[in-house]
């Protein structure tokens, strides 16, 4: 399947390009340096979050090589099972639903509840974007942020669940 090895090779050529970086950071830092008390460690793992219209799946890569903590990057898939072509935000939604005000909204809502968890101002929640982190769980949508994206790092990766309410009537894909 065409569509299939697209998504294998995306997610390939992003865990090379990460396991490389990596692999550059050791490698300048202990090129004059002795090896480190603690050792460095790269782990990724995958959750599959939804099985119907949309296959929706994240793979969590965890990089520690050094300082306080390790750092994860999520990276979500979501896929057309009819398809099999991978879906941006835009793509689940009726072309004339404002799904950006409502998410928005909804969003800024539920920062409202536990302000002291996110950054405010400019570093904080100003909106999602074209490219927006975001995957289906048990049925509902999930907006993410990464790490340090709209909160500090103890917050961890902010998720956001919109309630089907606020969205059903404007979604092409009914089992959402």
């Amino acid at each position: 399947n065409k569509q299939e090895k697209i998504i294998n090779d995306k997610i390939i050529k992003w865990t090379q390009l990460w396991i490389g970086d990596a692999k550059g950071i050791a490698d300048e830092y202990f090129k004059d340096n002795p090896s480190p008390l603690i050792s460095y460690q790269l782990y990724a793992r995958y959750k599959i979050t939804n099985r119907d219209d949309i296959i929706s799946f994240y793979i969590d890569y965890y990089q520690f090589t050094g300082g306080a903590h390790g750092i994860t990057n999520r990276v979500a898939y979501n896929i057309d099972v009819a398809t099999g072509n991978e879906l941006k935000l835009e793509d689940i939604f009726k072309k004339d639903f404002l799904y950006k005000d409502v998410i928005n909204n909804e969003i800024s809502r539920q920062i409202k509840k536990d302000p002291d968890r996110y950054f405010t101002g400019k570093d904080g929640f100003n909106g999602i974007n074209e490219n927006q982190n975001f995957y289906i769980k048990n049925k509902k949508l999930v907006i993410y942020f990464e790490l340090y994206e709209i909160a500090p790092y103890a917050s961890g990766i902010s998720e956001f669940v919109i309630p089907n309410k606020i969205i059903k009537e404007n979604m092409k894909y009914y089992k959402v």
